[in-house]
């Protein structure tokens, strides 16, 4: 896989992991109303980090074929928890950490194939 597309979805999957924090953040105060989606300043940083990752994805999928560089989009789930746990403070656990390992493995072994 050449090393831009995989550079890319890596910021890809670090913004789109980003947004979804900030999607977090902005149900703290989620409004359902006009007023309150426009004003909900961590919804709109969500959905504007989501737009940048899917530029990027564009971008990588402009370079290399769907089969080798979608299987790193799994790598946000990877992003998620850990900013989950440096940010607000979500615990750790074997279980989570066998997760996570297997993901890597297996974006490793679907993206290297």
């Amino acid at each position: 896989m050449k090393f831009k597309a995989i550079l890319l979805m890596i910021f890809c999957t670090l913004f789109s992991a980003l947004g979804q924090v900030f999607y977090k953040l902005a149900s703290r105060t989620f409004e359902f109303s006009v007023f309150g989606l426009i004003t909900n300043y961590m919804l709109l940083l969500g959905l504007v980090f989501y737009f940048i990752g899917g530029i990027l994805l564009v971008l990588a999928l402009k370079k290399e074929m769907l089969s080798s560089v979608y299987p790193l989009i799994a790598l946000t789930f990877v992003w998620v928890f850990i900013i989950g746990v440096l940010a607000f403070d979500e615990s750790i656990n074997v279980i989570k950490i066998l997760g996570t390992i297997m993901i890597v493995t297996g974006v490793g072994l679907i993206g290297g194939s």
